[in-house]
């Protein structure tokens, strides 16, 4: 059994010790209170033992357990030791209960004890160092020094049921014991809380999540409080409202305690925290303005109360949204500031993405940056493929569809919590990155396919200048060395009619090579370089050609071959050009031809 354990065992040892005595004292002869009465009233502090026992068993390394079930088991004694001393001076007195009820008179300073443990203690420990430990010290010593002067004080003797004070002390000793035990009571739960403090500056994410649940549960206390005034200010009974007040603190705190070392990420603590004090600040805020404008009314024009009173609801309803509006934006800066720093990024990049200052597809760097994940990745899904991202991953969705998935690289709920309202926040540039993926992937289909389709159709053109060549064109010639042997043997007749034939043969021939040439020159089959060397020579004017040498694709070089082809053509035959300048170069990906000639009209043909 661990030392947690071992501490929470006897807290509920004490706890059902003083349930029995309550019990014997409530059946025997003194009747102090009902059998009902002690049972209802420790059932309220039985939640607390309870979480006390279930931390200590998930998280037996902490002491928080332990203070948990101090904050029951405290209360339990103090109840006990009162009613001890409520017999005395009843028919049948228990053992010592004079000293019990002078004691009993200032127990009610350890009714706080779990609750200052709590605060030293929690989420991890006590702090190191020598300070921490006095004050550790000093908050039983200054609950003992409270219960001694309160305890001897001539005020708890006044009725004389107690019969008259062990001893006396002067006047001015009493008042300084008085004011030094209060000042110090005061002073070591403070002195307690500001590790709180330290804590939080020193602490990492978790445990700062953890002391927001702490003050949320501290933040409870005056809201309950202020709901218990409310509640007796509408006319209930006093004992009621401070009843439920003291049953909503003891369930409450001990609950949100419980859920800050078990469960710290159950909920948006931050949030939650943000909310509950701006709706704080803004009710008494708006309480104050709402009472200030009611007196000044009706200092200003005595007799108006009720015109007063709508003024002052209308004037409070007026300023009551934006007021609360501006508060939330206040406290969450101050409260949870880094959600507000994440979301102030993501606005301020969607804000430069629409101004056409940032490309949409840094939103995943801008991402891991806001939320502080370098292992964040953002799957965006492509037309015809299927999405399969990890069961953990943040579907992103727009309408019905499914367009991506975010990948936190370390997950928790808090943090999905977070991705899921950057997501939100960062909707137009996800969604712009994923159109432009999308128009992307097409211009690359459409690329892949007209290469293909230039393939193809050089293709055909090889094959179709073989068929020509190795085909008709053969036959052709073929047929004329026939008629040629034909015109031999005949000895001179008809050598007219078959020299005609022979040249119609030969010029057919010519028109063959002229069509299988232009479907595919096979001056390309040297290289680009080659064949614009070869197609200069048969110009008859100068031609200055500048051309390094390349690798393209066939169908980029069959394009350039023509294309500067029809440029010469064009400049002898329109431009009565004397010398022509051509340049090819490549910039990049790029490949530009420029045709210059010094004839009329244009002088630079560029066909890039």
């Amino acid at each position: 059994m661990s030392r947690a354990q071992r501490l929470v065992a006897l807290a509920t040892i004490l706890y059902v010790a003083a349930l029995v005595l309550r019990e014997l004292l409530a059946l025997g002869p003194a009747s102090i209170g009902t059998p009902v009465e002690a049972p209802a009233t420790m059932a309220i502090l039985l939640p607390s033992l309870a979480l006390g026992w279930l931390v200590t068993v998930k998280a037996p390394g902490t002491l928080v357990g332990p203070a948990l079930a101090l904050t029951a088991t405290m209360p339990a004694l103090v109840f006990t030791l009162e009613d001890w001393g409520a017999t005395y001076g009843t028919s049948s007195p228990w053992p010592g209960a004079r000293l019990v009820a002078i004691i009993s008179a200032g127990a009610w300073a350890w009714l706080f004890l779990g609750f200052a443990a709590m605060v030293l203690l929690f989420p991890d420990g006590l702090l190191p160092g020598r300070r921490w430990r006095l004050i550790a010290l000093a908050v039983p010593l200054t609950a003992l020094l409270v219960n001694f002067a309160v305890s001897t004080d001539s005020s708890t003797f006044i009725d004389n049921r107690l019969g008259t004070p062990p001893f006396t002390l002067p006047t001015p000793v009493r008042a300084a014991l008085i004011v030094v035990a209060f000042a110090s009571f005061l002073a070591a739960p403070l002195a307690a809380a500001s590790g709180l403090v330290v804590r939080f500056r020193r602490g990492d994410e978790v445990t700062r999540l953890r002391l927001r649940w702490l003050m949320l549960a501290a933040l409870s206390v005056p809201l309950l409080l202020g709901g218990s005034w409310a509640a007796i200010a509408l006319g209930a009974p006093g004992e009621f409202a401070y009843a439920c007040f003291l049953i909503a603190m003891l369930l409450l705190v001990p609950t949100a305690i419980a859920v800050a070392i078990l469960r710290h990420d159950l909920f948006d603590i931050d949030r939650l925290l943000g909310g509950t004090v701006s709706w704080l600040i803004t009710t008494i805020t708006s309480a104050a303005i709402f009472a200030g404008i009611v007196v000044a009314v009706d200092n200003l024009f005595p007799g108006r109360q009720r015109a007063g009173i709508a003024g002052a609801a209308f004037v409070t309803a007026l300023v009551l949204v934006p007021l609360h509006q501006w508060l939330h934006r206040a406290v969450e800066r101050l409260v949870d500031p880094d959600r507000a720093v994440a979301l102030a990024q993501i606005r301020d990049f969607v804000r430069q993405v629409r101004d056409g200052q940032a490309e949409p597809e840094q939103v995943q760097q801008v991402l891991r940056n806001a939320l502080d994940d370098p292992g964040l990745q953002l799957l965006l899904q492509r037309p015809g493929d299927q999405l399969t991202p990890p069961d953990t991953a943040i579907p992103l969705q727009t309408g019905d569809s499914t367009v991506g998935a975010l990948v936190l690289g370390s997950t928790s709920a808090r943090r999905v919590r977070r991705a899921r309202e950057a997501a939100v926040e960062a909707r137009l540039p996800i969604e712009v990155s994923r159109l432009r993926l999308e128009l992307q992937d097409a211009l690359a289909e459409v690329r892949a396919s007209r290469s293909r389709l230039m393939s193809e159709v050089n293709a055909e053109r090889q094959r179709l200048e073989r068929d020509l060549h190795d085909g008709a064109q053969q036959q052709l010639i073929a047929l004329g060395m026939r008629l040629r042997s034909l015109q031999h043997r005949l000895g001179g007749t008809h050598d007219d009619e078959i020299d005609e034939l022979v040249g119609t043969l030969e010029q057919t021939v010519g028109e063959l090579r002229r069509i299988a040439h232009g479907v595919r020159p096979s001056r390309l089959d040297d290289g680009l370089a080659v064949a614009l060397r070869r197609l200069v020579q048969d110009s008859s004017v100068p031609v200055d050609l500048v051309v390094p040498e390349l690798e393209v694709g066939e169908g980029v070089a069959t394009a350039v071959y023509f294309t500067v082809g029809e440029a010469i053509a064009n400049a002898l035959k329109h431009a009565q050009a004397s010398r022509i300048s051509i340049e090819v170069a490549m910039s990049g990906q790029r490949l530009s031809v420029v045709v210059r000639d010094d004839g009329v009209g244009a002088r630079v043909r560029d066909s890039g």
